[in-house]
Parts: structure tokens; C-alpha cells; sequence
């Protein structure tokens, strides 16, 4: 097999190809459009689908047609958008997939391009599915052609989770000859077998708790965790945490530390968790946000009666907030053993040279235009100006805003500001992007409620801060086709809006002035589309 120099975007995409996926679904979100766009780019060679999702919801359910037509599906998400895909998957666990199903989810430890330093792990405990972590970009290459494989053995949706250090990370990689798509297993209709109700639904449940048991036996015997080195001080590290151990100390085998390295993050691999506890007097855990696998080492340890004692991100031993870097590993292991000299030395002054580099889309928008036009309007009309935003290219502009939450949330939080008596007249205001992704209920719900007040929607023309991807109003699908162009207009007017009405940032303030202007004197819903420097075409 060739041997390539990929990083970690690009390996899971191989994996993928390699596995014989068929469809790719996502929506745009850094960490975890690399690998789309890896994928994209493979697509006229390999035969598999790609497209950009409307939301991460959508994303899913793709995925489980695709499963359940007996075809493999991959579907990438970020940390927060992985939230979004909660309300079918907690009926998914209960339905044995079909098709293999993999969910590619990008945690952004440190929030470099998110709202959040959010830990996505704790969430399999409640969704019961395999989870999994690679440390270097071959290993995640391997998890993912065999995550397929274990979806199907298992009849269980897999997550493979990724972090934004991770998929910068470069390697050469072995990897297999692109493959063509899988042919089906066959479209599975039996009856019952994705229809869980309350009549069945304890009865699924009790079989995804005996699913759970045979994945454990799978975990204790899996690769990707492994004990190496046999110190007395005990190391356990999780996922990419590992890679950056290993650049701290050397190989673990010529240390003065045992280390447990762990790949399957759920379930975890009991029995050799409990001979590692057994083996060692004190164990230190390494791993990305919040002490996920710490605090179960801790219950394993309980229930098999070890007395090592474990310690990590809740005794206070390693940082808990954002990313995990290499001088605060050193820094660690100096206070846990004062014989550990390490082979290579890290420095807090450095820090800035470890963290990852992120691509901004967003230089020239002109949002601060725009800012400034609604200020001039609402001290013409006399009127308090509350601004509530969403995610993504206002961030730009997060000083100006009075709020802001998830994608599509800020008409109901300005509905919500209006049905409080708190503000006459509240602006929501979002991208092209975000009002595909989930603020046309949002729309309907405070025109069917009766709320009025100024919508703003800032026409890129692009999923801009993700990377310029398309999305409905474009024109274009992900991989280059066209298709009609969905109208902000038309859509709106038929959620109830009143009045719509179009600027453009490049005609000036005072012509957007002029237009906002008009929009606070209306009764009722109003919408302003407002074209953007950064729209394309």
C-alpha cells in the first residue's frame, strides 16, 4: 500500500474512501470541514456523495436513510453541532443501524473558533454508541475503516472524535487504493426495526445494554489501547493527549513510567484499566477538557477494589480549561515524580508556537458597517438598540452584540426580549447560513405569536466563517452542481414576515441608515437582507 504524508483531516478522509463510504453528510464547522473538503475532493475519483446539510440534524437523518438503505454513512460535525444531532440519535441507539454509521465529531479544546470549550465525550455515557479517539493521524485512519465495520457487527452508530490539534497534525500515513462505494446490504424494512415507541422502547433499550456488553469485551481486546513501560507511577493517557505525552517523555517503554494508552473512550476497556490500577500506587491522567476518563478510572478502580490513586483535571493535578499543551504535561510530571528528567523541554513562553492555526474568512465584511448604520437608525427613530446575534461572522463584532447564543437562536431570544416588555424593539441579526440552519422556525414561531421586530440577514452568499462553503442561497451544491437559488425573501414572507425589504453595505451608511430606518417605523415581522463585501458572485 502507498505510503502518504496526510494530516489528520485528511487521513480520516482516506479511512473513509478506504471503508467504502457512500454518503458524506455534514454542515460546515471547524473543527471537522477538513475532512469534508478531503472528501469532496475524492469524490469524482471514488463515486461517494457529498453535501452540505442544511444543520447538523439533517446531517444525521441522511445518514440514517443511507443506513438503513443498507449503505455506509459518514457524518461530520463540530462539538456544538454535535448537540444538534441529540434528539434523533437518542432514538437511533434504540434502532440497530443497517448500513454502518459513523459520526466524525471535531472538539475545539481552548475555543479557537467556537462559542464554547466544550467536551463532547460525556455525552456517550447517555447515547450508549462506541467511542473512540485516535493519537496520531495513522491511528485515526485505522479507527475509521474499522469503525464501519464495527457499526455494522454491532448494528450501532460509531463516534470518532477528533480534536483541532489533531487534525493539523501530519504523518506518513499507509493507506489503501481508494475503493468504489460498498454495494448495499440491502434496503432493511422489517417491521418494528426503526420504529421505537413506548411499547417497545424498554424492550430496545434492554438490547442496547446487551449491545453495550459486547462492545466491552471488543474494547478490552481493541488496538488502540495499550500498556507500555513498567514504572510504578502510572500514566494514562487518552486520545491526541497521548501523541503529545509521547513528545514529552520519549518512548514510553524506555521511561520510568507505565502508561495506558487509550483509544476507545466508551466503553472503556474495564478489565485492563483494572490490572493497570492494580499494578501501580499512583496514576495520572492526561486528557483533553473535562476529567472524562479520570472520574471513571476512579469508579473501575471502586468496583475492582484497587487502591491506586488516581489523579488528573478534578484533584487539581492538570489544567482544566481549554487545551492541553505540552509544558503543562512536563510541568505535571515534575510535581507527580521528582526523578522524571525529561528528554525534551517545553515552555510555557512557547505556548503561542503549539496552538493550532486557524484560517480567518472574515477580514473585509464590513459588519462594523453595518453596526454603525442600525446605531444611526435607531437614535433617528428614538429607540433602544438591542442587538442579539448568532454564532459565526458577527463574531467579528461580539463587542456590539447584547447576546448571542447558537445558530438561529436570535430571533426567539429577541421574541423572548419582546414578550418580556424588556425592549420595544429588539434586532435579530444572523447569516445566510444560519438562517437556513435554524432560524426559519424560529421565524415562524414569533409571527404565528404575534412578535414584531427587525430581522437583519447579512447575505454572504457563503457559509463564510467555515470556509466560503455553500448553502441554499448559493446557487451551488457542495460539489459543484447547480441548483435553484432559495430565496431569503420568499421564504421569509411565507414564515409571516411583513415587510422585506434589500441594502448593501458597499452603497454606504446612509443609504443602509435610510433602509433600518424605514424598518423600526413598521408594524409587525421586518426583514432587511443586507449583501456583504464578502459575498461571492
Amino acid at each position: 500500500m502507498p505510503v502518504v504524508k496526510l494530516d489528520g483531516d485528511q487521513a480520516m478522509a482516506h479511512g473513509a474512501v478506504a471503508a467504502g463510504v457512500c454518503v458524506v453528510a455534514s454542515y460546515p464547522g471547524s473543527p471537522s470541514s477538513g475532512t469534508v473538503d478531503s472528501l469532496i475532493g475524492m469524490s469524482a475519483k471514488c463515486g461517494h456523495y457529498v453535501e452540505w446539510s442544511t444543520n447538523e440534524k439533517v446531517a444525521i437523518e441522511i445518514g440514517l436513510g443511507t443506513s438503513i438503505a443498507g449503505r455506509r454513512a459518514l457524518v461530520c460535525v463540530k462539538s456544538v453541532g454535535m448537540n444538534l444531532t441529540l434528539d434523533p440519535l437518542m432514538a437511533a441507539n434504540l434502532t440497530p443501524v443497517h448500513g454502518g454509521l459513523v459520526i466524525l465529531v471535531g472538539d475545539d479544546p481552548g475555543g479557537y473558533g467556537s462559542q464554547n470549550d466544550q467536551d463532547t465525550r460525556p455525552l456517550a455515557q447517555m447515547l450508549e454508541m462506541p467511542w473512540m479517539e485516535p493519537a496520531t493521524p495513522a491511528e485515526g485512519y485505522a479507527m475509521m475503516v474499522e469503525a464501519f465495520e464495527l457499526s455494522e457487527r454491532f448494528n450501532t452508530v460509531v463516534v470518532i472524535r477528533e480534536t483541532r490539534s489533531f487534525t493539523q497534525r501530519q504523518e506518513q500515513v499507509e493507506v489503501a487504493e481508494p475503493l468504489q462505494p460498498l454495494p448495499s446490504l440491502g434496503t432493511e424494512l422489517t417491521p418494528w426495526r426503526f420504529v421505537p415507541v413506548p411499547r417497545n422502547a424498554v424492550a430496545k433499550h434492554r438490547a442496547l445494554h446487551r449491545t453495550v456488553e459486547r462492545l466491552q469485551e471488543w474494547s478490552n481486546a481493541a488496538p488502540y489501547n495499550r500498556t507500555e513501560g513498567n514504572g510504578r507511577r502510572g500514566i494514562v493517557a487518552a486520545g491526541f493527549a497521548y501523541d503529545k505525552l509521547v513528545d514529552v517523555i520519549g518512548q514510553p517503554e524506555k521511561g520510568p513510567f507505565g502508561v495506558l494508552k487509550l483509544g476507545v473512550l466508551f466503553p472503556l476497556a474495564r478489565r485492563q484499566i483494572a490490572d493497570f490500577l492494580a499494578f501501580h500506587d499512583e496514576v495520572l491522567v492526561f486528557e483533553e477538557n473535562e476529567p472524562f476518563v479520570e472520574n471513571q478510572l476512579k469508579a473501575i478502580g471502586y468496583d475492582f477494589g484497587c487502591r491506586a490513586k488516581v489523579r488528573g483535571k478534578s484533584t487539581g493535578d492538570v489544567p482544566r480549561e481549554g487545551e492541553l499543551f505540552r509544558w503543562q504535561i512536563q510541568r505535571t510530571l515534575a510535581g507527580f515524580a521528582s526523578e522524571y528528567s525529561p528528554p525534551n523541554e517545553y515552555l510555557e513562553v512557547d505556548e503561542d508556537a503549539e496552538r493550532p492555526g486557524r484560517e480567518t474568512f472574515c477580514g473585509a465584511c464590513g459588519y462594523d458597517h453595518v453596526m454603525d448604520a442600525l446605531e444611526v437608525a435607531a437614535q433617528e427613530a428614538n429607540r433602544e438598540l438591542v442587538i442579539v446575534g448568532d454564532p459565526g461572522c458577527l463574531v467579528t463584532v461580539g463587542e456590539r452584540l447584547h447576546a448571542k447564543y447558537a445558530l438561529g437562536s436570535a430571533v426567539a431570544v429577541a421574541h423572548g426580549l419582546l414578550k418580556a416588555g424588556a425592549v420595544e424593539t429588539p434586532v435579530a441579526i444572523f447569516g445566510d447560513s444560519a438562517f437556513f440552519h435554524t432560524a426559519i422556525p424560529a421565524i415562524c414561531n414569533a409571527a404565528y405569536n404575534g412578535s414584531g421586530f427587525l430581522i437583519v440577514v447579512l447575505d454572504n452568499n457563503s457559509t463564510m466563517t467555515s470556509g466560503l462553503q455553500p448553502n441554499p442561497c448559493t446557487g451551488v451544491t457542495a460539489l459543484g452542481d447547480s441548483t435553484p437559488v432559495q430565496s431569503f425573501a420568499e421564504i421569509a414572507r411565507a414564515c409571516g414576515v411583513k415587510s422585506i425589504e434589500r441594502t448593501d453595505v458597499e452603497e454606504g451608511h446612509s443609504a443602509m441608515a435610510s433602509v433600518f430606518s424605514a424598518a423600526f417605523e413598521r408594524q409587525g415581522l421586518r426583514l432587511v437582507i443586507v449583501r456583504t463585501p464578502g459575498r461571492r458572485g
